[in-house]
């Protein structure tokens, strides 16, 4: 992987605030970047940066953090679905879905405990959240446009998920 610009400042003229820029081929150079994913274009805040930073020193994950933008058809309430790139689903995910499974996914939005879904890689290659996806969108609180971070980590016995929205 080719090291690319950790810092874009994409700032206009109505606000001052800088913004750091990541995606699939847009990589950065600070330590917490070998420690995440992230499935599409994302751009931080320096809040946003500052609690992606505060995870990784507090927790370093067992299989790198997915970081990506929510987008509508991930928030639709009723027909809802979380889909994980190929890349991501290939080097970390393949080997705990070789048969469609169950997990449980928990958030720390207002003491919401979480739930169990049912996760697949499907024949494009990508991880699909489906089944009480719904739930957790309602639960963790998640907004179109909110960048979630996922961490993905080897329970006792399978495969587990904790979600949270990066600081607005």
């Amino acid at each position: 992987m080719a090291a690319g610009p950790s810092y874009i400042n994409l700032s206009d003229s109505e606000s001052d605030e800088e913004t750091w820029l990541r995606g699939p081929t847009i990589y950065g150079m600070e330590f917490f970047d070998k420690h995440c994913h992230f499935g599409n274009e994302v751009e931080l805040t320096k809040a946003n940066l500052d609690h992606l930073k505060r995870q990784v020193i507090d927790y370093k994950p067992q299989i790198p953090y997915y970081v990506c933008k929510m987008g509508k058809t991930t928030n639709n309430l009723t027909r809802g679905k979380m889909t994980f790139n190929k890349e991501y689903t290939e080097k970390h995910l393949k080997n705990y879905l070789t048969v469609p499974t169950t997990i449980p996914i928990t958030s720390n939005t207002n003491g919401w405990v979480g739930t169990r879904v049912r996760i697949n890689k499907v024949a494009t290659g990508h991880a699909v959240i489906t089944t009480n996806w719904p739930d957790v969108v309602m639960g963790a609180e998640i907004k179109d446009g909110d960048i979630c971070m996922f961490c993905f980590y080897d329970g006792t016995r399978e495969l587990g998920c904790f979600v949270t929205r990066l600081s607005n």
